[in-house]
């Protein structure tokens, strides 16, 4: 069973790495400053030899020093991420990814990388854990080991994909990486993530569940996301599902969900704004297929990559990352 620090022991952690930044800076102005007070004071001979031989200056007053900064935290080299103070959360997704190939470990490096900045306080995984039939012997390989130092701190958040179910061993899967059911809830911060097996979709049991969750008040300032398999509108090797749009989509748009995110085809790509929903797939974990786009497509790509999520109170961020770090798109989802 995969394992992590508590929600308050990852808060510490970060504050704690916030506040020896913060002080790193403090103490490096105060040093600046001493310094050149103690030349003001107390002169090196030659300057002094100096200011006898020609007229002495009237003083002027020293500028006022510009306020330290405080960022959350300090850049890391090759990243292309910009995390701001005001952050909440923040969420690396991918799917596909249980390959246990090159391509994997790629992306799993840059995440790495990337969460040495500020590391992910959860991460969603939307399917295909374990290629390629779901031996739930091969969990640690496919999902636990790749990803160890971002695990250290995130919450890992699995969904079944059509790959995880063909041995019929998804619950010991699910069960290795935490979890009892193939649906649930998981709260990040004020994030919400509904999770759902696409694999199931006409399972009365789920439906009934999901229509029982979307019903649930929040309180004011959550976000809620939904996560899962099978894209509903994807242009890629398997296209839009039909099913997901006609089971739950729906459901989706009444509950004013603003965004969804899924993977079984292995691309990157992000609709534009349907019916208030932003969908993104991030199906390139670890293996690649060719993408054209279609007309509801604002940006899509044939690369291996992951999504970088940054939850703020007023918005979502997003970026697609690749393992070179370079950002195939980025966007923002608004309330």
């Amino acid at each position: 069973m995969v394992s992590h620090g508590s929600p308050s022991a990852r808060g510490k952690r970060r504050r704690k790495r916030r506040l020896r930044k913060r002080i790193g800076l403090i103490a490096g102005s105060v040093l600046v400053a001493a310094a050149l007070a103690a030349l003001i004071i107390q002169p090196p001979a030659f300057l002094r030899a100096s200011s006898e031989a020609t007229p002495t200056p009237t003083p002027q007053p020293l500028p006022t020093p510009s306020p330290i900064p405080s960022p959350v935290s300090t850049p890391t080299e090759g990243s292309v991420t910009d995390v701001k103070n005001e952050l909440k959360a923040r969420i690396a997704v991918s799917g596909d990814t249980g390959m246990r190939n090159a391509a994997q470990a790629r992306v799993a490096q840059r995440m790495a990388i990337e969460a040495q900045k500020e590391p992910y306080d959860a991460f969603i995984i939307c399917g295909d854990l374990v290629y390629p039939d779901g031996d739930a012997d091969l969990t640690r390989k496919s999902v636990i080991d790749p990803y160890a130092p971002v695990l250290k701190d995130a919450k890992l958040i699995p969904a079944l994909g059509n790959h995880d179910v063909q041995s019929g061993e998804q619950k010991s899967i699910m069960s290795q990486l935490g979890r009892d059911s193939a649906w649930y809830v998981e709260k990040i911060g004020p994030v919400r993530v509904i999770v759902l097996d696409s694999t199931r979709i006409g399972n009365s049991q789920q439906l009934a569940w999901l229509r029982g969750v979307l019903a649930e008040k929040q309180p004011e300032g959550s976000w809620t996301i939904a996560a899962f398999h099978h894209a509903p509108y994807s242009s890629g090797d398997h296209g839009n599902d039909r099913n997901v749009q006609k089971q739950w989509v729906p459901l989706f748009e009444q509950a004013d969900i603003p965004l969804v995110l899924a993977g079984h085809d292995h691309h990157y790509e992000r609709t534009k704004e349907i019916d208030g929903i932003t969908y993104v797939v991030s199906g390139g974990g670890s293996k690649l297929r060719p993408v054209d786009g279609a007309s509801f497509t604002a940006k899509a790509a044939s690369l291996l990559h992951y999504v970088d999520l940054l939850v703020y109170d007023d918005r979502l961020e997003g970026r697609a990352i690749t393992p070179d770090g370079k950002a195939i798109d980025e966007f923002t989802v608004k309330r």
